[in-house]
């Protein structure tokens, strides 16, 4: 079988193409950039050059598919033109989504975020949960706004399935949009030294195969129109440094930096990145989140896709042992 998967060179599109490739399927790996040292390497991955904004390449790339995995977007925290948040998450996802119906592709499964469904306050969120905040990031705005445009093909007919995965950790590059693997990288180097206030705030860790398996079991078992939540362990920040220096062996001290003082410093990388054009490393939006946990259920897609979670400390034991070989 023949399948397009975009964003070939991403943390999830990178595994996913390996995965299919090894399954025996012709992976048609989009990327603007053939040779990029995170293409997937295997004899049955074929790069194709192009974007998601250039409706010719993806024409190009889809012939002959019957599959399409949709994972790219623009995951950054931050970019010099806010605009391309919008150019790249919307209007390319409306791209690919438009070239599939064309060419009569049997099914696609696009790839959101948990951060569409938004901060928790006490009890996880499931697919159907209101979301209780604005859209401030506009990486999480723009996904949504896709998720719109998902929904309105599918109403349609369309066959295209949605997943959300939560923080998702696991064995593969080491990125700006991977923030999981930027801190513990950083803690095994001993240049990430601190702790969220109080170190109580909580998220929700997604071990990268087990996502992967979920957008292939999101392929062959989703519903149609429906979105599913690939998650995993919800874990606080304190319980994540304390597997992190379990697993690795590496006892190092941690401070807590109060909320407060990180919002402070926030406002100073806004207001460098204001005057200089300078990437921040940290915006007010994202201080924000810090008030709020990130707490998800991934039950629906246990009991339709037959998704399993690898256990947190497991999952992270191998990532430790990843980055240690890999990257440092």
């Amino acid at each position: 079988m023949k399948i397009l998967v975009t964003g070939a060179t991403g943390f999830i599109g990178q595994r996913l193409a390996i995965k299919l490739a090894k399954q025996g399927n012709e992976v048609h790996a989009l990327c603007r950039d053939p040779f990029h040292p995170y293409l997937a390497e295997h004899h049955n991955v074929k790069p194709f050059k192009g974007d998601i904004l250039d409706k010719q390449s993806l024409l190009n790339a889809i012939k002959d598919c019957t599959q399409v995995y949709h994972t790219a977007a623009m995951a950054k925290m931050w970019t010099h033109d806010k605009s391309e948040f919008h150019r790249v998450n919307v209007s390319g996802t409306r791209n690919v989504l438009e070239v599939a119906e064309l060419s009569g592709i049997e099914k696609m499964v696009y790839t959101s975020s948990c951060g569409v469904i938004g901060p928790t306050i006490n009890e996880p969120l499931s697919e159907n949960d209101p979301r209780i905040t604005g859209f401030p990031i506009d990486y999480e705005r723009t996904k949504y706004l896709a998720e719109l445009e998902v929904n309105n093909f599918a109403k349609r007919g369309f066959p295209v399935v949605t997943v959300n995965p939560s923080r998702v950790y696991g064995e593969g590059p080491v990125t700006d949009s991977n923030t999981v693997s930027k801190m513990v990288t950083g803690y095994l180097k001993g240049t990430w030294r601190i702790i969220p206030g109080n170190g109580e705030q909580i998220a929700n860790y997604a071990y990268l195969d087990d996502v992967v398996n979920g957008h292939i079991a999101a392929m062959k078992q989703g519903k149609i129109g429906q979105r599913y939540i690939l998650g995993g362990e919800d874990i606080s920040f304190n319980s994540f440094f304390d597997v992190v220096q379990r697993v690795s062996g590496k006892k190092k001290r941690l401070y807590h930096l109060p909320q407060p003082v990180i919002k402070f410093y926030s406002y100073v990388e806004w207001l460098k990145t204001t005057l200089t054009g300078l990437p921040p490393v940290f915006l007010p939006e994202f201080a924000d989140r810090l008030k709020y946990n990130q707490k998800y259920t991934s039950q629906k897609a246990i009991e339709q896709l037959t998704y399993k979670i690898t256990p947190f400390e497991e999952g992270m034991e191998r990532t430790v042992n990843y980055i240690r070989k890999c990257i440092i």
